[in-house]
């Protein structure tokens, strides 16, 4: 039996939608998707047990199938139901990666918004290669230049302090105006770097434990103090920056009474 459609707009950006009652075995998630919540899944098996499967997935049309952009925890309580159907929202493919960024069901940390980031740039590359990484575009996609570069550089180092990194990061990393594809180089040559300032911070810190004067939050002190762009309100070009953190991170860890003094 085909799918039965309803076509509609939606209010607020009076976009063209259509709802549809969608077979499961043509939904599949989106691989940008976050590591899905057990707990969280588990509420929405309780939830539709007691009121029926009422919120519809959102989905966008790609090779006979439809890919699911936003409701994969209901998804797989309907899975584990063994729901052979779910309601569904079929939207156009422009607005997927904005729903991975934007439409989320809890704020998600730093390292999640870079892997999402990261794997939107990424597939970006791989399908449009020639497009300039500051067409806007990209922009709506990732949101932000340097969650892909600290993206990459949590690929290198899981245990990376990407949140103390995230504000420099802000003020010098921003869209570049050549191909994605030229692009990811540099950008994963700018990953290389934050690693290597996250390594200096864990010998400093390291340091610290032996004088005795380590404490939770000595990771953000040991950046901020290395930060040479406090006072900095224009954007900032990322080697300088970076190479000037390096270089003060490694006069640090010669000297980590300094941080005590300054």
């Amino acid at each position: 039996m085909p799918d039965q459609r309803l076509a509609f707009t939606e209010p607020a950006k009076k976009g063209e939608l259509t709802f549809a009652v969608l077979p499961m075995a043509k939904l599949e998630v989106i691989s940008h998707q976050r590591k899905a919540s057990d707990p969280h899944v588990k509420r929405v098996i309780e939830s539709v047990e007691r009121v029926g499967f009422l919120a519809p997935v959102v989905v966008v049309e790609r090779d006979g199938g439809y890919v699911i952009v936003d409701g994969q925890h209901r998804f797989l309580a309907a899975k584990e139901l063994g729901l052979k159907e779910v309601p569904a929202v079929i939207a156009p493919e422009s607005v997927a990666r904005r729903m991975l960024t934007l439409n989320v069901e809890k704020e998600p940390n730093i390292r999640e918004r870079s892997a999402v980031a990261l794997s939107i740039y990424r597939e970006m590359v791989e399908t449009e290669p020639d497009l300039s990484e500051d067409a806007p575009e990209v922009a709506d996609a990732v949101q932000h230049a340097h969650l892909v570069t600290l993206g990459l550089a949590y690929k290198e180092y899981g245990r990376l302090t990407g949140s103390s990194f995230q504000p420099i990061l802000a003020k010098c990393d921003g869209f570049m105006a050549d191909r994605l594809e030229d692009c990811l180089p540099v950008r994963e040559a700018r990953a290389a770097k934050v690693v290597e300032a996250n390594g200096l911070v864990r010998a400093i810190a390291d340091r610290l434990k032996e004088m005795g004067t380590w404490h939770e939050f000595v990771s953000a002190q040991i950046i901020a103090y290395a930060n040479p762009l406090k006072r900095a309100r224009k954007q900032q070009e990322f080697d300088a920056t970076f190479d000037k953190m390096i270089a003060k991170l490694r006069e640090l860890e010669e000297h980590p009474e300094k941080l005590a003094r300054g």
